[in-house]
């Protein structure tokens, strides 16, 4: 198992886009799962940068150079909840309009947008259309309206409006988590960003969706969401957008995790205990960030050292390096 598999559309939370690894190396389709680790402490390298020189080199041997170009805006990765502002009095009372033939609530900004809920695809779903093509779409971030949000075309445009629609059953909130580069197109206060692709989920649809496809369980899915500090962000530096990518589309992270709870023959159980970030400092044009996680091991003071390493050069970040076990230098190690 490496990346989620490619989704038909970005509005769907449960699968991840195929853009995603268009700028990126191509993940062997047949290596799903996460091949058992030599326990070997001779046999690991002694921190994820020791990997052997030829191993770098061939993870790093599909250059993309128009992706890791100096470019004139910011690659954003962002996670918060989707609004609008109605630009002029105009929209608004032409929004209140359709609320009212629709007999809809004054805020249910959804409904009217796709008709009262039409499917994608429906030619009566696009009858107010186009309102939701002249309102401004927001992203609040810690509550904070944080970005102003140009769809890049249709598709990111539904996207957003299916953001709008109400979880059932839940007060969760919605996270939705935005891809795309800043622009300075739009006369507004607020940060724009061109969107690129647009999902959303709860953290317990996220959850579910985690576990249908890692099999991981409850407890080791909270272990890694814990970890991770996962909560709305501005996505903006390459520690908050590899963190984001990890979080919503690499379930790997929670297999491991789920793996070390349960332990086998030559690893006891162990707890994950911290998720670190740093620069992969290696021979290239490329960003790369290294995520490391530390697990304890459960009945003594022994820990245990695996880590990955996500691309972040271009718009879609991807995998680099799959998770692998490694062992960390002596003075680099935790004292208990």
């Amino acid at each position: 198992m490496s990346e989620l598999p490619p989704e038909v559309t970005s509005a769907d939370p449960a699968i991840c886009s195929s853009k995603e690894t268009q700028d990126s190396q191509t993940c062997d389709s047949d290596t799903l799962g996460i091949a058992q680790i030599e326990t070997n402490d001779d046999s690991l390298p002694s921190t994820p940068q020791d990997l052997d020189s030829s191993e770098q080199m061939q993870s790093q041997e599909i250059q993309h150079p128009a992706s890791v170009q100096c470019a004139a805006f910011d690659y954003i990765y962002a996670v918060g909840q989707v609004e609008i502002v109605f630009p002029n009095e105009g929209i608004k009372r032409q929004f209140l309009q359709a609320a009212m033939e629709l007999a809809v609530d004054e805020k249910a900004y959804y409904e009217v947008f796709t008709n009262k809920s039409l499917a994608i695809g429906d030619p009566n779903r696009d009858k107010y259309l186009y309102l939701a093509e002249q309102v401004s779409w927001t992203l609040v971030i810690q509550k904070q309206l944080s970005y102003h949000l140009t769809p890049a075309t249709k598709v990111e445009l539904e996207a957003l409006i299916e953001a709008l629609q109400p979880p059932k059953d839940t007060l969760e909130l919605v996270y939705t988590c935005v891809i795309g580069h800043s622009s300075n197109n739009h006369d507004s206060n607020l940060a724009e960003i061109v969107c690129h692709q647009v999902y959303h989920q709860t953290l317990s649809e996220l959850h579910n969706t985690i576990q249908k496809i890692s099999s991981a369980e409850t407890n080791a899915i909270q272990d890694v969401i814990k970890a991770l500090e996962v909560e709305p962000n501005a996505g903006r530096d390459d520690f908050d957008r590899a963190k984001n990518f990890v979080a919503f589309r690499y379930p790997d992270i929670y297999l491991q995790t789920h793996k070390m709870r349960l332990g086998s023959a030559t690893v006891p159980s162990a707890s994950l205990t911290d998720i670190t970030f740093s620069q992969f400092d290696a021979v290239s044009e490329h960003k790369i960030v290294d995520i490391t996680l530390t697990y304890k091991e459960n009945a003594s003071a022994k820990h245990h050292y695996y880590f990955c390493r996500i691309d972040v050069s271009g718009l879609y970040p991807f995998i680099n390096t799959e998770i692998q076990q490694f062992l960390p230098l002596l003075n680099t190690i935790p004292l208990d």
